[in-house]
């Protein structure tokens, strides 16, 4: 079952106290409504009833799905050092087999969702991001801000991704092949086992990949 609980929560801007419903915690299988709202992106939406301020409302979160064998747990503004203090698969044994990432915005609980639901191991992907983001830079004269996964098209041999640029808050759409992605699985099963408890999977790992490929070559 998905965990929900009431909290009040003072606006910003008239300082009035609003009971919140908040979800610490949530069973993609059992509330695939909650699942929806995330990619939604509405589901950590919060509106003042006396004043109408909206603001998106980051806390922690842990989201589940049972089926895909994976847990993100959602640590707002980066750290993960309560997970740290704990060894997560020997204290919880029944949940060694799944794969357990940590992130740290809605944007990344967003996207690993996707990849995961994609079939996609998610270091191939930030790999193929990484490398796709070098080529925009080149291209196009100035580095992505931030980029995430978007889809994958097997039939197509495309996958893709949105980059967001300084100064802009359109996305940009690229795309690439998905040749590339199957290159990168190939350099991730022999340069990085799965790591054990709640891991990180982002641009930091993906440089560290590289630099660990290129150093066997």
């Amino acid at each position: 079952m998905s965990t929900e609980i009431s909290r009040p929560v003072s606006c910003p801007r008239c300082g009035e106290a609003v009971e919140t419903r908040m979800w610490p915690g949530i069973n993609a299988e059992v509330n695939p409504n909650l699942r929806e709202q995330v990619l939604q992106e509405t589901l950590f939406n919060w509106t003042c009833p006396a004043c109408g301020y909206v603001a998106q409302m980051a806390y922690p979160c842990l989201y589940h799905d049972k089926g895909r064998k994976l847990m993100v747990y959602l640590v707002p503004n980066g750290g993960k050092e309560e997970l740290d203090a704990v060894d997560v698969d020997r204290a919880f044994p029944q949940i060694g087999y799944v794969q357990k990432r940590v992130v740290s915005s809605l944007a990344e609980l967003k996207e690993k969702i996707l990849i995961f639901e994609a079939g996609l191991d998610d270091r191939a992907v930030e790999l193929v991001k990484w490398a796709l983001s070098a080529v925009v830079e080149k291209k196009d004269g100035k580095k992505p801000r931030e980029g995430y996964f978007s889809f994958a098209e097997e039939e197509k041999n495309r996958i893709g991704f949105v980059f967001f640029f300084q100064g802009s808050a359109e996305p940009v759409l690229k795309t690439t092949r998905m040749d590339a992605y199957r290159r990168s699985l190939e350099i991730v099963e022999e340069v990085h086992p799965e790591q054990k408890g709640f891991a990180p999977v982002d641009p930091v790992l993906a440089q560290k990949l590289l630099d660990a490929y290129k150093e066997e070559d």
